[in-house]
């Protein structure tokens, strides 16, 4: 197989992995929140989610994606001994790795649990600082494989070999998601279990994915394992790294990409730790805390999340470009670059979010139930998408023009301002003080991303500015016509009822498309980002 293709075959199977993995990742949901019942009993396994999320980031703390590089560059050299002594040692110092971050997250529990909840003393209406400890630390257990799990999955993709990561993902996913339905089921309908049971067994499904998933790896180990050992026996190289200089250069690559991997994970941690507290502040009941802060960091955010995941995976595949053109000086590619990256993700995020903003009610009740309260919390944080994309893109744009250092010290500004203005804010709008706390902290970090591009990358904004309002324009339009379509609906449709909210999300889903597809594509504002395929649609339809 020629590179050329290996690489398009590569990209292929992780990016349908990775589209498997958030689709079953957004899916799952609606079963799952069948079976716990609601936002309340949710809860703890909302609460245990976010410390795992950040120790797993911390316990892996780049290596993978380190090892992936450097595997790869030692056998392009033909060094494969260096190859080997590499991923050796960092099975080793995985492994290590995952039963600290075990024990730091296990003897952390209690006091995560006391920052999180406003209501310390068990007050009843609201979940206890027992529960939520007890629920962290069975999810604590899962840290243990985790890095072992991600740095075989970079040392695959150091070999070249993309299709067991994919594979991996997809069984892992389909493990976790099983035993989470599965057992949650079988914990509260036939063992007639508690909900606080119900979301033990619920957390503790990422460990029996991760096992799952190092089966997966296992079985392709042992299929290759000899092409591996015939590499390095044709070893001839006298190349040679110490243990010390291998491990200062990944560290040394991978602290930027730890610091700004965490970044979201942090954000929601201060939500976690000052969501509560706002709201008890200013008298509201333990049990709408934890409903309102389910709601928040679950269930609108993993609807949230579906816009950013599409057009930022598809975005920043065009960031390998941008390094390239960058270290070989050819500036005017690496501006087209920049604006063809940002102008795929304005054009795609920007309708998406503001299309989950005007259909938030039929949404969130097609995917759990008919409220209010997550109606509203939806319809504001739906737009925040189009930040969070901007940030991701933005930061990764800096990391291919060398600008790695400033890239860490805004996000950590922006953490800095999250963690300064969160809880005034809960305090004041209550759970939509935590939305544009995110939505104020992450402007700032993109501001000052483009702000460096502008600077180092001599990038004008200009054309982006002017995509950007045609964008905004016939999104208007596209809201216009849903507008419309949904308040005819409503006059012999029930929106309260689920099928009758599935009939409006459809319908109103479908004329968005259509508007706003006519529009771009009638005005070629789809050719600056699509390309062909534009044209491939206008000899299948004559009328754009």
């Amino acid at each position: 197989m020629s590179e050329s293709k290996a690489l398009v075959r590569g990209t292929f199977l992780l990016t349908a992995s990775i589209l498997i993995t958030k689709i079953l990742g957004i899916l799952y949901l609606i079963p799952f929140y069948a079976i716990i019942g609601d936002e309340k009993n949710l809860a703890p396994f909302t609460y245990a989610y976010q410390p795992y999320t950040i120790m797993i980031t911390i316990a892996t703390a780049g290596v993978p994606l380190a090892a992936a590089k450097y595997v790869s560059k030692y056998n392009a050299l033909g060094a494969h001994k260096v190859s080997q002594k590499l991923y050796r040692s960092s099975f080793v110092v995985m492994i290590t790795s995952g039963v600290v971050g075990f024990l730091i997250l296990y003897l952390l529990s209690p006091t995560i649990a006391q920052l999180t909840l406003a209501n310390k003393e068990g007050i009843e209406g609201g979940w206890t600082v027992e529960d939520i400890t007890t629920v962290i630390r069975t999810i604590s257990f899962v840290v243990l494989f985790i890095p072992l799990l991600a740095t075989w999955r970079g040392i695959f993709q150091g070999f070249n070999s993309m299709g067991p990561t994919a594979v991996s993902e997809v069984t892992e996913q389909v493990a976790r998601i099983a035993f989470i339905l599965g057992g949650s089921y079988i914990v509260l309908n036939i063992m007639d279990g508690s909900v606080l049971v119900a979301n033990q067994v619920a957390t503790f499904a990422a460990g029996i994915g991760a096992i799952v998933a190092l089966l997966t790896l296992l079985y392709y180990w042992i299929k290759r394992r000899h092409l591996i050992k015939a590499e390095v026996a044709q070893d001839t190289s006298d190349i040679d790294v110490s243990y010390f200089n291998i491990y200062k250069e990944i560290i040394k690559y991978s602290i930027p990409f730890v610091i700004v991997s965490l970044c979201f994970p942090i954000i929601n941690l201060i939500d976690q730790f000052t969501h509560n507290t706002g709201l008890a502040m200013d008298g509201v009941n333990s049990e709408l805390q934890d409903i309102y802060f389910t709601m928040l960091s679950m269930t609108t955010n993993k609807i949230v999340m579906i816009p950013t995941s599409l057009a930022a995976g598809f975005a920043v595949s065009l960031i390998p470009f941008i390094t390239n053109t960058y270290n070989s000086g050819r500036i005017d590619a690496m501006h087209h670059q920049i604006r063809k990256s940002l102008g795929v993700l304005l054009y795609l995020t920007i309708p998406a979010s503001i299309g989950i903003m005007v259909l938030a009610q039929p949404l969130y009740n097609v995917f759990y139930n008919y409220n209010l309260m997550g109606t509203e919390i939806l319809f504001w944080y739906a737009p925040v998408s189009i930040l969070i994309a901007l940030l991701s893109v933005t930061a990764s744009m800096l990391q291919g023009i060398d600008k790695q250092a400033l890239t860490v010290w805004i996000v950590i500004s922006a953490l800095v301002i999250k963690a300064v203005i969160n809880l005034p804010l809960v305090m004041v709008f209550h759970t939509l003080g935590a939305v544009l706390g995110t939505a104020i902290a992450l402007l700032t970090a993109v501001v000052l991303n483009c702000i460096v591009l502008w600077k180092y990358a001599d990038f004008n904004f200009n054309v982006t500015f002017y995509h950007t309002l045609r964008i905004t324009l016939y999104t208007i339009i596209m809201v216009l016509f849903v507008e419309v379509s949904y308040f005819v609906l409503t006059l012999f449709i029930d929106q309260t009822s689920k099928i009758g909210a599935l009939i409006i999300l459809i319908v109103g889903g479908i004329v968005g498309m259509i508007v706003y597809g006519y529009l771009t594509m009638r005005s070629r504002l789809a050719d600056e980002f699509l390309g062909d395929i534009t044209s491939k649609i206008r000899r299948k339809i004559k009328w754009v």
